[in-house]
């Protein structure tokens, strides 16, 4: 121990009895400190507004617009006016497309968006019955800078978020312009449905009555006087109702095209709910497989934060999957509610197995029941693929054919009753002609006896369609919807869902966010500069007598340890006084550094001490694998496999796991125990330094005779 301290005394006074030495470990203190303030600066919010308002993106709308009913719509106007009260990002709009292009070739904007001339024409194309999907031309420099095109990337989402409104908004507005025009004349859609209803079965029984007459006129062919006269009459009145009741019938086909497009809203709203269960299973796909390769902490994690949701989410799943089952069951498609009972099978499946989880079990008993529940994930989202394929091909079908067959039903209706309308005429033409001619009534008034009855019998059944249609839910909703506000009503369509955000452990910046990394960084560079230009061996002299291996070690380390407790004092006070992170434990912030310049000293002493040259390469190395794979910038689960091999065994990770405790908050005793996974780091490397150093001696010996050999290495 004498030794020891007579080498620390001996060190100090050294450094301070030299101009050179001193100026030394002042840079040794300040440069790296340096590094990791200014990077931590230059980081503080490269994502907000502020920051992203600076990219150019060039914006060039050749929109033409389009009229639609009269009105001149023109939704890249509304895109560009939408943009222009949009500061994420710094739009700059020119004349015309070429311009737009011309800057992100030459790097003067970033990225630049175009609104093609026909845009507005396809947006609406759907009132013309030929649908055109809509493009947006988008031109990007990636070229320019790695990160802009990933901040550029806001551009696009933003302007699909525009023109999704500006297309909802249009449809509104045209629904909400037919409710006006409906409610201004008094119509309410169920009713004019049961009133429809009502006229037709009144014309059911109107032409009962026709058929009566002409019975009675059939039988009165013996009297021709009177024949002439009743046939006249009918006729008449025939040809009235005829022409009071076509324009119903037509009336009614135009409201068979409303009931259309009513009936599929609930199909929709099923492919609906099977694609958002699509994206849900997708989403548990990535969170399983991670929590198969997970640490106990983040499992428990998962058990404690996250598993109730998840059970709740696909219990959900599960209840959806049985009442679709159960609906189409009772309309008869069989194989399709089987699909979705299988489906509901799965769901439970998945439920139970992340029910039957422990907190507390190890590694080797839930990795079974992990991978079956992946399995069973898969399982889940290969049979809603197979149901969304089947269910447009067996009910869709379905659907077209009863529409189609009421079609035809219709349109037969009206042809029967024309071309009755036209023979009654004729015959009562051929009356007034020829009073004689009874031989050829009666066979007219057969013919037309037996259209009236099956003319009687469409129109009871048309009576009875329209009367079922008029009491649908789907036909109040759609009446609500068309009395409310149309800017409500566009808004809440092109956003139908929210959402409630509730941030764990919230950082105000992005600065205090990477300051682990930077902080962390900057100490290990501190400490191998020290390594690179402080000596490791001890001198001789007479008050060091039989100088021993550990007396040596220990001796040299402590200038060593002293300058890394200097650097982790400075860079520590730098971050909370000057940088000012967010930290809300600024005493264990400042304790942890301290540890953190210890640990990295001694690691890097140790490599010097025992491998001397290979040894300074060897903390570069070390560095450099750090840098890369410690999870510092990127999550480690998305770094190459060596990388994830590697995590467990860096020092950088517990540093900056026990320094993000500090920086957003601690977390059952993550802090402590990254601290004691750090000391264990340092007696390994003490042990390390000191056995290896006889060994690795004569290897050390015949490096330095060649460096000296080459005569221009140091």
């Amino acid at each position: 121990m004498k030794n020891i301290l007579n080498i620390i005394r001996h060190d100090l006074k050294k450094i301070t009895g030299s101009v050179v030495a001193i100026i030394t470990v002042m840079g040794l203190c300040l440069v790296p400190c340096c590094y990791a303030w200014f990077n931590i600066l230059s980081n503080w919010a490269p994502y907000e507004s502020d920051a992203t308002g600076r990219i150019s993106v060039a914006v060039a709308n050749m929109d033409k617009g389009k009229n639609a009913a009269g009105i001149s719509i023109n939704v890249g106007d509304k895109i560009v006016e939408a943009l222009a009260a949009n500061n994420d990002i710094g739009w700059v709009f020119t004349e015309d497309e070429e311009e737009a292009k011309e800057g992100v070739y030459t790097g003067e904007y970033y990225a630049a968006l175009v609104v093609p001339e026909n845009f507005s024409a396809d947006v609406l194309s759907f009132l013309d019955g030929n649908l055109s999907n809509p493009k947006l031309k988008y031109y990007e420099n990636e070229k320019k800078n790695a990160v802009a095109p990933k901040i550029t990337g806001k551009a696009k989402t933003a302007v699909q978020e525009e023109v999704n409104a500006a297309f909802v908004e249009t449809l509104a507005g045209y629904v909400t312009d037919a409710a006006s025009v409906a409610e201004a004349n008094g119509i309410d859609s169920q009713q004019m449905l049961a009133d429809l209803a009502s006229r037709i079965d009144d014309l059911g029984d109107d032409i009962n009555n026709c058929i009566a007459l002409a019975d009675s006129a059939a039988g009165l062919t013996g009297a021709a006087d009177n024949l002439l006269d009743v046939s006249d009459n009918f006729i008449g009145s025939t040809h009235d109702v005829f022409e009071a009741n076509d324009k119903l019938l037509e009336d009614a086909q135009k409201e068979l095209e409303k009931i259309e497009k009513a009936d599929t809203k609930k199909l929709d709203d099923a492919v609906k709910r099977l694609k958002d269960n699509a994206d849900s299973l997708e989403t548990f796909d990535t969170v399983i497989v991670e929590l198969i390769s997970a640490n106990n902490l983040a499992y428990r994690l998962f058990i404690d934060r996250n598993r109730d949701t998840w059970v709740e989410r696909f219990d959900k799943m599960k209840a959806d999957a049985d009442e679709q089952a159960r609906f189409l069951k009772e309309e008869g498609f069989t194989a399709l509610s089987k699909n979705f009972e299988d489906l509901s099978a799965t769901l439970g499946d998945i439920s139970s197995g992340l029910q039957s989880l422990d907190r507390n079990m190890k590694y080797s008993e839930r990795e079974p029941i992990l991978k079956k529940i992946s399995e069973d994930n898969d399982k889940a989202a290969k049979q809603v693929d197979k149901i969304l394929k089947q269910i447009r091909k067996d009910i869709d079908e379905n659907i077209e054919t009863a529409l189609a067959n009421t079609r035809t039903s219709l349109a037969g209706f009206r042809s029967i009753m024309s071309g009755t309308d036209q023979d009654l005429s004729t015959l009562s033409s051929n009356l007034r002609s020829y009073g004689g001619a009874l031989s050829d009534l009666k066979s007219s008034i057969g013919r037309t006896t037996a259209g009236l009855d099956s003319l009687q019998d469409g129109a009871y059944s048309l009576s009875g369609l329209l009367m079922d249609a008029s009491g649908n839910d789907l036909l109040t909703e759609l009446n609500r919807l068309m009395a409310n506000d149309e800017t409500a009503v566009a808004e809440y369509l092109a956003n139908p869902v929210g959402m409630d955000t509730e941030v764990f452990w919230p950082i105000e910046n992005y600065g205090s966010a990477m300051a682990p990394f930077y902080t962390v960084l900057a100490q290990w560079v501190g400490a191998l500069l020290t390594a690179v230009l402080i000596k490791i061996k001890v001198k001789k002299r007479d008050d060091l007598q039989n100088l021993k291996l550990h007396e040596w070690y220990f001796g040299r380390l402590g200038l060593y340890l002293l300058i890394g407790i200097a650097q982790a004092l400075v860079v520590s006070a730098g971050d909370l006084l000057y940088v000012r992170i967010q930290c809300p434990a600024p005493f264990r912030f400042v304790l942890l550094t301290c540890i953190n310049g210890i640990v990295f000293m001694l690691i890097n002493y140790a490599l010097v001490f025992a491998l001397d040259n290979i040894g300074l390469g060897a903390g570069v190395i070390v560095l450099v694998l750090q840098v890369a794979g410690s999870g510092g910038t990127y999550p480690v689960e998305v770094l190459p496999g060596i990388f994830r091999t590697l995590f467990p065994f860096m020092p950088f990770r517990y540093a900056m796991d026990a320094m993000r405790e500090c920086i957003g908050g601690m977390y059952d005793g993550t802090y402590w125990r990254c601290i004691g996974v750090l000391m264990l780091f340092a007696v390994f490397s003490v042990a390390f330094g000191m056995a290896l150093y006889k060994p690795a001696r004569k290897l050390n010996e015949m490096i330095a005779a060649s460096k000296a050999k080459s005569e221009i290495m140091l």
